[in-house]
């Protein structure tokens, strides 16, 4: 398995297949939770993280923001770019590796939405772009992560799942290697076999908090799902937190 699993399996049209269940609905949660907890005014400028296919900055850009998003995948960057044309929305779209992004605009906030952290093998990669993002927020200016629960992925790890979706059978493995959830996916069509993989390293929360702050941030609101519940260390799907600059 290639460090740079990623490249393949976000190109991949499988891809938001098997996550149809993250749509419009679950973003607006998410969003409309922060949105009750921060304070931004309109045209305020906000960067949308490893953005996919633009939900999140779909639903930003009607709240009256100038949203900027990125991405590594072309193909999903298209979809985004085709939705929010749709909307006749005004849109800021370009192709960047999360490691490599070059902005010298300043945000008001930045969203670091759907698990888009722990992607590769060392804390300094996977930390780099919140030490980046420090440089990049005004002062004052937000950055919010949602990501897994460390611990309750470890004690409610599914080993084996199967499903079928637009006529595929997809089987998922799921085990924990050095504190990283590694999942393989196959992808069986008539005899013709797909194989994906996503690797996804775990952070504990105190972990998170310490890094940030050693980065200059200060943990300003946290919460364990989209319903906006306090965050339960063995109970919490999610981990959401909002820092502030």
């Amino acid at each position: 398995m290639k460090n740079d699993w990623f490249k393949n399996w976000f190109e991949s049209d499988y891809y938001l297949q098997i996550y149809s269940h993250r749509n419009l609905s679950d973003a607006n949660k998410l969003i409309n939770l922060i949105f009750n907890n921060i304070n931004l005014a309109q045209g305020a400028n906000v960067l949308d993280a490893a953005c996919g296919p633009g939900r999140h900055s779909l639903i930003l850009s009607k709240k009256n923001l100038n949203v900027y998003g990125f991405d590594l995948s072309l193909n999903l960057l298209k979809i985004a770019k085709s939705s929010l044309s749709s909307e006749n929305i005004q849109f800021r779209l370009f192709r960047s590796d999360i490691r490599k992004v070059c902005l010298k605009k300043l945000f008001d906030a930045v969203f670091l939405l759907f698990t888009s952290f722990g992607y590769f093998e060392s804390d300094d990669e996977n930390f780099l772009f919140p030490r980046k993002s420090y440089l990049l927020l005004k002062s004052n200016g937000y950055f919010i992560i949602d990501y897994f629960n460390e611990s309750f992925v470890k004690n409610n790890l599914v080993p084996k799942s199967i499903k079928k979706i637009n006529g595929n059978a997809i089987s998922e493995e799921r085990t924990l290697i050095d504190n990283t959830v590694v999942k393989k996916i196959e992808i069986m069509n008539g005899n013709r076999k797909k194989v994906f993989f996503e690797k996804v390293k775990l952070y504990d929360k105190n972990f998170i908090i310490e890094k940030f702050e050693n980065i200059g941030f200060s943990a300003y609101k946290i919460f364990g799902n989209y319903e906006g519940d306090s965050f339960n260390k063995n109970e919490s799907e999610r981990l959401i937190i909002i820092f502030k600059k």
